[in-house]
């Protein structure tokens, strides 16, 4: 077992990611042979199924990429259920302080660490390796906490002190909300929270993570985003790289003239 966010991080290098929310097993294989490090299934926004989950879990297990669920809550048994079924990592949202960060961190690693109770089953390759997953799952194991409130970035120095908060990741759609200033990513006031929680991050020595919005129609912006000190890059999704596809074929299709 490997985790490539760990490994692209272990070797001064960016993790660059996308969001899975179709709920396509084979979507998310195609997209795990694509040449991302990990790929985040979407419980939050996303009318996912743990059956459903699982299935696509055993499908990012066919390719390089790790897998990471993103929930719609932080929730001790989901957090359970989705590491048993063999996800490597767990992004939560609107964690907002300390206390909600620890809670999910402790979940996602085994005692005496964390209070994971154990009973993997695919993760563990269905009992063929219990012992080994046991050894190693508390290293690999990743929580990435979702900043998207003034709240959480008031308080971003505390949830990184926590043990088990591997990095963060900020959702500048709800932290623009949050900031009042609602999909202006360029202003001074998104731009002047985005550099505090960079900065934090190199204060706490972690990895700092940014969703990019659009990547497709501007790619420039992932370059602008590991220059600004960010090294976890969730960018796009399935559906906003087949909307961009359709796009794509529209515009052929005007330049036609059909």
């Amino acid at each position: 077992m490997h985790n490539r966010i760990k490994n692209q991080f272990a070797a001064g290098k960016p993790a660059f990611g996308t969001q899975l929310r179709f709920g396509s097993p084979a979507i998310a294989e195609l997209c795990g042979h694509s040449g991302f490090d990990f790929l985040v299934i979407d419980s939050e926004h996303a009318p996912q199924t743990p059956t459903g989950i699982q299935a696509q879990l055993q499908a990012i297990g066919n390719t390089p990429a790790t897998p990471i669920v993103r929930l719609p809550r932080i929730d001790e048994e989901q957090i359970r259920l989705y590491l048993d079924m063999g996800a490597l990592g767990i992004l939560a949202p609107f964690v907002n302080t300390a206390a909600q960060a620890a809670e999910g961190a402790r979940a996602c690693r085994y005692p005496p660490v964390g209070i994971r109770g154990f009973g993997p089953h695919r993760a563990a390759q269905y009992g063929l390796r219990t012992d080994e997953y046991f050894a190693e799952i508390n290293d690999l194991v990743i929580f990435i906490a979702l900043i998207e409130t003034a709240e959480a970035v008031a308080n971003i120095d505390e949830i990184l002190a926590v043990e088990g908060v591997a990095t963060f990741v900020i959702g500048p759609v709800d932290l623009s909300i949050s900031l009042g200033v609602p999909f202006d990513y360029e202003g001074s006031v998104f731009q002047d929270a985005q550099a505090e929680l960079a900065a934090a991050a190199r204060r706490a020595g972690k990895p700092a993570g940014i969703g990019v919005y659009r990547p497709a129609s501007d790619p420039q912006s992932i370059q602008r985003a590991i220059d600004d000190g960010f090294s976890l890059i969730l960018a796009g999704g399935d559906e906003p790289f087949l909307a961009a596809g359709c796009q794509q074929m529209a515009r052929v299709r005007a330049d036609l003239g059909y």
